[in-house]
């Protein structure tokens, strides 16, 4: 560890003087490796200015290559920082210096890296045009093993792009691309490219059997990539596979194992800075430790959450917004002539004016609130963390009422449920006013974790009037057919 830190004190030192010299192609092939094993290892904070250093190397070496392999580096880079507007104009700064040399794979991975930024942005089919543009050019990539490989990325990315959608077909595509993907990259004959690049389709098709209930393949694909990527050292690629095993146990309430695979994931996400990961992890164990009853870590874990959830959205907010703003600037500007672009400048001159001074009032106003509450804030939490466990306690005495008074079948459950849970019965009737009483009992007796058979025993009915009765309620309350109905019913409670 020591020795690896000493040499990269050594590097960043003598770096600036290295500049000044002459280097070899294979020389700067070494600095570009170099910086994009800090990324893919460490996700290093320093890859954006080796990045920087190593294109103006290449440059003044007339190597528009190494160029084009530092832009992808740097594109990479600010992806996994959430800063979408800096990905697109590297992504296209790639594109278009890989076409100056015809190099086809580069040009693919400048689209895909833009493909991947509109969707994150909510731009769908601005992604869509890129894939598909990506696509025509993949074709004309005469080494077999860049081919299969450019196109397996393409498909991982239409797949990533259905899986967090909103299409009802949402599940299926995602499988198909997924499935798409692993075909073409096991046709790439280099073992090591091979094996790196299915890693993530690996675990890919792995979540897509979580999302199907088919846990035993859900397993045997992530614990596939996750072998690849620690022999391959891809941190990142660790991380979202073990991100999708923690989702995975958590989904078939196997608590434990889920606290086991994030104390693995917590320090890893933490080391490569892979931070919307890492706030992910807090919340499942967070939620892990409440369905295992320990108060004491859930609340220690909900407070590591709410904190990292906090800067980041701040953070994601104001990258989304400029960046989306940006995009939807450009695409105006598309359509004016020149004589149009100086008016929509003006008037963005004074729209932002006007802008900044009302957000600066707003701003100037809520720095003054927050700075007289800030005193009374620690008195606060306190307070209310106290509430909080004094609720809890009344809920879960209330709650074995409720469950007695639902075996017995009484009358008077559905008013006592409602009475302890009301925004339970608000929720639903926000989702379909016309649900019956009857259908509002039959709903929190699945809040309360009733099966089917206990349904049918309590309330004197067939089993098979039971499910009817469920698939009556998914219609209604618009459940997708394959989310857990019960965790559905669970999720109205955060």
């Amino acid at each position: 560890m020591k020795k690896k830190f000493f040499f990269n004190l050594f590097f960043v030192m003598i770096f600036p003087f290295c500049y000044a010299q002459n280097y070899t192609i294979k020389q700067i092939d070494s600095l570009i490796s170099y910086t994009e094993k800090a990324y893919t290892e460490k996700n290093d904070n320093n890859v954006i200015a080796l990045s920087n250093r190593n294109y103006k190397i290449s440059q003044k070496a007339n190597y528009p290559e190494g160029m084009v392999k530092s832009l992808i580096t740097i594109s990479k880079y600010y992806w996994s920082r959430g800063n979408y507007e800096k990905t697109i104009q590297y992504a296209k700064q790639t594109e278009e210096e890989a076409s100056n040399i015809n190099d086809y794979k580069s040009i693919c991975t400048g689209l895909r890296m833009a493909a991947i930024s509109y969707y994150s942005l909510g731009l769908y089919e601005e992604a869509q045009e890129m894939l598909t543009k990506a696509f025509s050019i993949a074709d004309k990539i005469s080494d077999p093993d860049d081919f299969y490989e450019s196109r397996g990325d393409l498909y991982s990315v239409k797949g990533d792009i259905a899986y967090y959608g909103h299409s009802n077909n949402r599940i299926p595509d995602y499988f198909k691309y997924v499935k798409n993907a692993l075909t073409e990259f096991s046709k790439i004959k280099n073992s090591k490219t091979r094996n790196s690049s299915s890693g993530k389709a690996y675990s890919d098709l792995g979540l897509a059997y979580a999302e199907k209930k088919m846990f035993d393949s859900a397993y045997h694909y992530m614990n596939i990539s996750l072998n690849l990527a620690r022999i391959d050292k891809n941190y990142y690629n660790e991380c979202v596979v073990l991100n999708g095993l923690v989702y995975t146990s958590f989904t078939q309430k196997n608590y434990q194992q889920t606290i086991n695979y994030l104390e693995t994931l917590i320090p890893l996400s933490k080391k490569t800075n892979q931070l919307v990961i890492l706030k992910l992890a807090y919340q499942t164990m967070q939620e892990s430790y409440h369905q295992l009853g320990s108060k004491e870590k859930e609340m220690e874990y909900l407070a590591k959450y709410t904190k990292l959830n906090d800067s980041l959205a701040q953070a994601d907010k104001l990258l989304k917004n400029r960046s989306f703003q940006k995009i939807i600037n450009e695409k105006e500007e598309t359509f004016l002539n020149e004589k149009d672009k100086l008016y929509l400048l003006i008037a963005a001159t004074c729209l932002l004016s006007v802008l900044l001074c009302y957000f600066g009032y707003k701003a100037f106003k809520k720095y003054k609130v927050e700075k007289e509450k800030i005193q009374h804030k620690e008195n606060v939490i306190v307070e209310k963390e106290s509430q909080l466990i004094e609720l809890k306690q009344k809920v879960n005495n209330a709650f074995d009422e409720i469950v007695d008074l639902a075996k017995k079948d009484d009358s008077v459950f559905l008013t006592r449920f409602q009475e302890v849970y009301p925004d339970i019965i608000k929720k639903l009737l926000k989702i379909n006013p016309q649900l019956q009483p009857s259908e509002l009992k039959f709903c929190a007796l699945l809040f309360l974790n009733f099966s089917s058979k206990d349904i049918a025993t309590y309330t004197f009915v067939q089993h098979q009037s039971i499910q009817t009765r469920k698939s009556r309620i998914r219609k209604k309350l618009n459940i997708p057919p394959g989310e857990d109905i019960y965790l559905w019913m669970k999720h109205l409670n955060d």
